[in-house]
């Protein structure tokens, strides 16, 4: 397991914090992996529903960094936080911080991420990388009704849960069709570049390519950009379409839906798993038990066909 240098102030913290007596009374310290489109839409949903359960936050971000992680997670326990929600950027590291706050008798509930060691932490609510990994799968066994197949599959993150399950069980569901042949496994832990450049060394090996798994919707943009620069960008139902499957549901994914570029999105229901995570927070401070002790939910799928039908559920396609 990776060890991560906290101070020795913070192994000390626990008998000098005092237990909030009512969530007005209670801060929660918000520790991020990193900032981007997605993660600003989490810190949105988790600070609304602090203010709606009467909590106050603060916010760190790591910037990809586990070292900065656990010195936000220092102080966070210095400066007397009730709780900590952390979407760790190390997976083994946040096992580490979670023993650390509560050592300091602070619950340490992640979220999104989950960390190597579900039992090590107070409470664990994300989406379910497996389960949005499978729909995508299955959706591209009955895209590609029996007939030949080349998939490009882009990955994640190959250090997080996120990134390893959606890829994991994407190509457990792929087993189904033998006709779909996957052409390249492009890891880029997370970054829109590294997704473009993927697609267009698999079109230029491949131009008859017939799908991209695109993981996370960030990274569309580079997708379509390789995609247009061969022309290769036609829309659902144009015989040169290439089929693309993405997740997360910002309105980055839903607008590429209505545009009717991307098949199918995968979104994560953030705003539940927002006060879900709050809640457990609430619950641990007050000396209640917190069950389950993780909890993953599946994405909700939509395509051109139901985007408006579904739109209202769906917090990337509001506004």
């Amino acid at each position: 397991m990776k060890r991560i240098a906290l101070s020795f102030a913070a192994l000390l913290a626990a008998s000098t914090i005092a237990i909030p007596s009512s969530a007005a009374d209670l801060t929660i310290g918000l520790s991020f992996d990193k900032v981007e489109p997605f993660r600003e839409v989490q810190i949105g949903a988790l600070k609304a529903a602090a203010e709606k359960m009467g909590a106050a936050v603060k916010v760190a971000n790591a910037d990809k960094d586990a070292q900065r992680q656990a010195s936000q997670v220092d102080t966070f326990i210095s400066d007397g936080v009730g709780a900590i929600i952390a979407i760790p950027w190390d997976i083994e590291a946040a096992v580490t911080l979670a023993q650390v706050a509560q050592t300091s008798s602070i619950p340490f509930i992640t979220m999104d991420q989950a960390p190597a060691d579900l039992s090590a932490v107070t409470y664990h609510v994300g989406g379910d990388p497996c389960a949005d990994g499978r729909t995508a799968g299955e959706f591209f066994v009955k895209a590609a009704g029996g007939k030949p197949f080349k998939l490009v599959e882009i990955q994640g993150g190959l250090a997080n849960d996120n990134g390893i399950r959606r890829s994991s069980c994407l190509n457990e569901a792929l087993k189904a069709a033998p006709n779909i042949t996957v052409v390249a496994q492009v890891p880029t832990d997370w970054s829109t570049e590294k997704a473009m450049i993927g697609v267009q060394n698999a079109l230029q090996e491949h131009p008859d390519l017939n799908g991209v798994y695109q993981p996370w919707n960030d990274g569309l943009q580079g997708v379509f950009s390789a995609l247009e620069a061969k022309g290769r960008l036609k829309k659902v139902g144009d015989p040169q379409h290439v089929v693309v499957v993405s997740i997360d549901g910002l309105p980055s994914g839903c607008r590429a839906v209505r545009d009717g570029f991307l098949d199918l999105d995968i979104a994560t229901p953030i705003a539940e798993m927002a006060d879900r995570a709050v809640s457990a927070a609430l619950k641990a401070v007050k000396g209640e038990g917190v069950e389950p002790k993780s909890e993953f939910l599946p994405g909700i799928a939509y395509g051109p066909s139901d985007v408006e039908a579904k739109a209202a559920g769906l917090s990337g396609c509001k506004g």
